[in-house]
């Protein structure tokens, strides 16, 4: 049986950004098989070309966006070459990396069922499917609501659903799940996952999360500059821990645990999946030191400052049906380092965009440095706390990347040389040189959420606020990332940071904020939030593959209390060596 896609020699450049200008490469000599009925998953660096591989697979490339394409991309026997779009279309779903781009419609209900729709499906059929696809993604009781007031999360879930209704021969994702809660993903995994065994479906997934990978694909491919450099089992990619940390990809943390483990014991271990460490180590005796562990104690020796924001029983309604706060009241001290956590729609959002001015209280208020941001205008919160939205096209507007960084740097009074080197020291910090004279318009997903940041980081703001950050990046960006928020904390700004990731929650943040349902579930230091499992359950979020496996450990003598593999290795070693 011939491949269900086939890809070989496959080349291709973007138009040229500026008149007269040279093409913008992006795919390099593809190769690439996928059988039918397989699931696919495609890791790579940001900048690797891999939304571009995505939208080659229903001819959006090159029919609609022009450039320079050669080789072939034959998907179940259609030549993308010669097909249109619409003909592709029915045969192959693509859930795009940003959902806003799909949608159009006005109720979340009429947006999974257009697709079925233009199949010409009965009346009774559709209603089915629209049941069915909401419920796989856990949005059936937003079906009423429009899919453009619904949290990130939220949208992803629905444009998921959109394209699992119209039910295609091959199904293409294209980080579907960046901006979803690790339980959501879970979930999506699962559904996605079911569908191919029941429906015999073809799965190429662009993904970061190599825990999921490991978990549910039967190969993975490494795109690098274009190229797939790598491509096996998620077994044979992810023992390869070092290849993979130079490429800037991550692996699953029991994959990395297994490498550490044996530089320090000799030991030959390789894990993949939980299930496999936990086999392998449940029968050692393990240490209960916590040398090497995240340096807690550094926090502690923080002097504690008045709170640069106080949250006074905080409510806020988008309709008398819709409450998405309920009597939220905390205190976030100046130079803390603060990560807002929960499940979709649990008003994470909605809660940070209260700090400068964006929503006003329903109820309750808001003070920064004492003063109601209920009486402040927008322009004079803004000069106190930067804020990075979620979606990085809701920001940025400039003509060229360093247009935008300069903007705001800009309006706060820099001029001439200063306000030069203030862009040239951005661009050099996240790496964006190579771009300051581009369009960010046209640049990658990833590209675009960095100039974001960036952005903000320019007009060195007291309060940083981010919300999800890093979803798009890779791991050496999420890295980098981080760094500079540490780098910015220690300089005596306030970093609020809502986010999905637990494991950089665990290595990086001081302090949790934890909500669920528009409440606080919980609200202190890192280690003793994650260290009730009542409180992380309740909330509907997941411990780390890490966490989990020291816990399961427990009678081994493993503290269960770990966050980071680091602190695992520390934990299980007792003077340099493994116990017997």
């Amino acid at each position: 049986m011939a491949p269900k896609i086939c890809i070989h020699d496959l080349e291709y450049a973007y138009p040229p950004l500026t008149p007269g200008g040279p093409p913008i490469p992006a795919l390099r000599g593809v190769n690439l098989h996928v059988e039918q009925g397989e699931f696919l998953s495609i890791m790579g660096p940001t900048g690797a070309g891999k939304t571009t591989l995505c939208l080659a697979l229903n001819g959006i490339i090159p029919h609609s966006l022009g450039g320079t394409f050669r080789g072939d991309v034959i998907v179940g026997g259609l030549d993308t070459k010669v097909q249109t779009v619409p003909t592709l279309a029915a045969r192959v779903g693509v859930v795009f990396q940003d959902p806003d781009s799909q949608f159009f419609t006005m109720t979340v209900e009429d947006e999974v069922a257009f697709g079925p729709e233009t199949l010409g499906l009965p009346p009774a059929e559709i209603r089915e499917r629209v049941d069915w696809a909401l419920g796989v993604v856990g949005m059936s009781d937003c079906r009423a609501r429009s899919p453009l007031r619904l949290s990130g999360g939220q949208k992803q879930r629905v444009a998921i659903a959109a394209i699992l209704a119209m039910k295609p021969d091959v199904l293409v994702l294209d980080e579907p799940t960046s901006g979803l809660d690790q339980r959501g993903k879970v979930e999506v995994f699962r559904a996605i996952e079911e569908l191919r065994r029941r429906e015999g479906l073809t799965i190429l997934m662009v993904e970061q999360d190599a825990e999921q990978i490991a978990a549910f694909s039967d190969r993975v491919a490494i795109l690098q500059a274009g190229q797939v450099v790598l491509v096996d089992t998620p077994s044979a990619v992810f023992t390869q821990v070092e290849v993979m940390r130079e490429v800037g990809l991550a692996v699953p943390q029991v994959s990395d645990l297994a490498v550490r483990l044996n530089e320090r014991c000799g030991s030959t271990y390789t894990f993949t999946l939980f299930e496999q460490a936990y086999e392998a180590l449940k029968g050692k005796r393990m240490g209960g030191a916590m040398a090497g562990r995240r340096d807690d104690s550094a926090d502690e020796r923080v002097d504690h400052c008045s709170p640069i924001l106080q949250v006074q029983d905080l409510w806020y309604r988008y309709s008398d049906e819709i409450v998405a706060l309920r009597g939220i009241t905390l205190d976030i001290e100046a130079g803390d380092f603060v990560a807002v956590i929960g499940q979709n729609g649990s008003g994470k959002t909605t809660l940070v965009k209260h700090f400068n001015g964006l929503y006003r209280p329903t109820q309750g208020q808001v003070l920064l440095d004492g003063q109601d941001t209920r009486v402040l205008a927008v322009s004079d919160l803004a000069r106190v706390v930067g804020y990075v939205f979620q979606n990085p096209d809701h920001q940025i507007f400039g003509a060229t990347t360093r247009e935008e960084i300069g903007f705001g740097p800009r309006n706060l009074g820099l001029v001439g040389s200063e306000l030069e080197e203030r862009v040239a020291e951005t661009l050099t910090y996240f790496g964006l040189t190579e771009y300051a004279d581009a369009p960010p318009a046209v640049l990658g997903f990833g590209i675009r959420r960095k100039i974001g940041v960036a952005a903000v980081y320019a007009m060195r703001p007291r309060v940083f606020v981010l919300d999800e950050p890093m979803a798009g990046l890779d791991e050496k960006g999420r890295l980098e990332l981080m760094r500079a928020l540490q780098a910015m904390r220690e300089g005596g700004s306030t970093i609020i940071w809502v986010t999905h990731d637990v494991k950089a929650v665990c290595q990086f943040a001081r302090r949790v904020l934890v909500l669920h349902d528009g409440r606080v579930a919980a609200y202190g230091d890192t280690r003793a939030v994650f260290g009730a499992p009542d409180i992380v359950e309740g909330a509907g979020l997941e411990l780390l593959q890490i966490t989990r496996l020291a816990q399961a450990l427990a009678s081994c003598g493993m503290r269960r209390d770990v966050l980071t593999v680091d602190e695992f290795c520390a934990a299980y070693l007792d003077g340099g060596r493994e116990r017997p």
